[in-house]
């Protein structure tokens, strides 16, 4: 067998399709499973034979659909309790750079609406049990323009049928395939020749297997929509290769388009049956949402619907009794002696319609369960129902969703992971990137920024070029109230001991976005607050010395004023002995 580093382009071609026939092949049946799956969640739950066998009866097409507010609610929790994604330094001294990439990718994550684009890739996991992400470079012509977080359609997307892990580590291959407008092609591709390549047009529709353009198909005479695949495949050393092409014809081949050795897409599986094939919670769902639809018709048949026991004479008119019994205020002429003689009984159905509504709330309640969820979830707890107990059958039911919710966390991590190697290939420019601070304001935050060094050399501020960090998430959730429940267990001990709960550690446990920084800026504050008292304390010892040193200098002072008041009594003391002694001397002298 011919390396896949050295085979010529035709072969490299043939092998592409060889490949996408096999994947699509392969999950055929699962992508048909897929598309029943989410007919039930969007409410489309009833066989056309089933319908018409309804209205055959008499019966009501009733359908109370449980499966798309089990799902949303599980969608919403989980972006309810998000794991927050940080950047970590390997070193001491890549704290900085840390900083400035947690920025960076949260900056990425705003600017793509990267959690919208995961609630669709959420909900496709949840109801086909497989959800994409693509992570790529946006670029306008040679310019790059961002790093972009995407949500791919699982029935654009078609996988090597020997890969098992949802990291596809051990993936060969992987196809995105999307039906595009001829000219755009042409633009992009200007080598692409329509008479080499197999197109699809509206006059002779043909699905090169099967894609989510399928059911939005309708005819549009002049329009031309060639498939256009682009396949990332591993050669035999491992290295990475991206090939796009469409039917008949290679567009486009390139070898390692990006430093990092892994596909640029993220993958996450609810479950895998023994066929490797995914599923999500809906197929464990619909027999239940099936005896929910078809108990609450045969009720509401019951309720509606008269089985009547009559002899022949019994009725004066059978045809008048017939639509007469089918009113509720109708009336019924009946022979004489026919009621009293027991020649007619009318059979009570109203057991039979309280049996199957019993029945029916058992079966909505098998919905939810599936899901991981319950009526209490859902705000339809019972009426005497405690909040304490409401929470702890919320809290029981959820355990089924904790593997989901680790699986959903490390998606999330790789997608981060792939984020930020690609980083370092296209952010090396300098640039300003916007940032939300904790107040609510943007601010701006210069990456790549050259700085003079005062040794004279040229350094790089906010480094984006240089692959220094690892990416940290946050535990799983153990439910999708998570957050609440701990907050609320926090209050409970603060409550118990009576000692106040410092305040950095409750933001940490909340709800609020930017949590972490908030507390992280409530513990400056506070160490803010404790320098300046430790300043104001000193400057008060400051005061009570220069205090004890005034009332020293006041004695001192004293005693100075003291000394001098002597001295000069002394002097006068001398002058007046002085003088006294020369008068003495002039009187004995004369």
């Amino acid at each position: 067998m011919e390396k896949m580093s050295d085979i010529s382009k035709s072969e490299l071609l043939s092998k592409l399709e060889k490949w996408f026939s096999d994947s699509s092949e392969w999950d055929r049946e699962w992508r048909d499973n897929a598309k029943v799956c989410y007919n039930y969640y969007n409410g489309t739950q009833w066989t056309s034979e089933e319908v018409d066998a309804l209205l055959d009866r008499g019966q009501a097409v009733t359908t109370y659909n449980h499966i798309a507010p089990s799902i949303d609610s599980i969608v919403g929790g989980e972006r309810q309790n998000r794991p927050q994604i940080s950047m970590v330094g390997r070193t001491k001294d890549d704290e900085q750079i840390a900083q400035v990439k947690t920025s960076l990718y949260d900056y990425i994550a705003d600017s793509t609406n990267s959690d919208d684009e995961l609630d669709r890739c959420m909900l496709d996991a949840c109801v086909t049990g497989r959800g994409w992400m693509s992570i790529y470079p946006s670029m306008n012509g040679e310019e790059f323009e961002n790093v972009v977080h995407a949500h791919i359609d699982y029935r654009d997307m078609f996988i090597d049928s020997y890969s098992k892990r949802d990291d596809l580590k051990d993936a060969r291959y992987i196809h995105q395939a999307v039906y595009t407008d001829e000219d755009i092609v042409k633009h992009s591709f200007p080598k692409y020749d329509k008479y080499t390549a197999s197109v699809n047009t509206s006059a002779g529709f043909s699905s090169f297997e099967s894609s989510s353009d399928d059911e939005m198909f309708f005819d549009e005479k002049d329009r031309t929509r060639p498939r256009l695949i682009n396949t990332w495949y591993r050669d035999e050393k491992g290295a990475m290769n991206s090939a796009v092409w469409v039917k008949g014809q290679l567009l486009y081949v390139k070898k390692q388009p990006f430093t990092m050795p892994d596909y640029p897409y993220s993958q996450v599986t609810i479950k895998r049956d023994l066929d490797n094939k995914p599923y999500g919670f809906v197929r464990s769902m619909i027999s239940a949402q099936d005896e929910v639809n078809k108990r609450h018709s045969k009720a509401l048949h019951y309720l509606n619907a008269r089985q009547v026991l009559a002899e022949e004479d019994a009725f004066v008119s059978w045809d008048e009794a017939k639509k007469t019994l089918a009113k509720p205020d109708g009336i019924t002429k009946l022979v004489d002696g026919a009621l009293s003689g027991g020649r007619i009984q009318i059979v009570d159905n109203t057991a039979l319609a309280a049996t199957h509504i019993q029945m029916m709330e058992h079966a909505k309640g098998q919905v939810m369960a599936m899901a991981g969820i319950n009526a209490s979830y859902l705000g339809q707890s019972g009426q005497y129902e405690s909040a304490k107990k409401a929470q702890g059958s919320i809290s029981a039911a959820q355990n089924v969703l904790v593997p989901m919710l680790n699986k959903w966390r490390m998606f999330r991590h790789r997608i981060a992971v792939i984020t930020m190697k690609l980083v370092p290939d296209f952010y090396t420019d300098e640039k300003l990137i916007r940032i939300l601070e904790p107040s609510g304001e943007y601010a701006f935050m210069p990456v790549n920024a050259p700085m003079l060094m005062d040794d004279g050399t040229i350094k790089r501020m906010n480094d984006l070029t240089t692959d220094d960090v690892d990416v940290s998430i946050e535990d799983a959730p153990t439910g999708l109230n998570d957050r609440v429940e701990q907050f609320n267990q926090l209050l409970g001990i603060q409550g118990q001991t009576g000692r106040p709960i410092p305040m950095e550690i409750l933001l940490r446990y909340s709800g609020l976005k930017d949590k972490h920084q908030l507390a992280a800026e409530l513990e400056q504050h506070y160490a803010m607050d404790a320098q300046l008292q430790q300043a104001q304390q000193q400057v008060q010892q400051m005061q009570q010395q220069i205090e004890a040193m005034g009332g020293q200098v006041q004695q001192v002072t004293s005693q100075l004023t003291q000394s001098n008041v002597a001295r000069a009594v002394d002097s006068e003391v001398y002058k007046v002995k002085a003088e006294i002694q020369k008068e003495k001397q002039q009187i004995l002298g004369s």
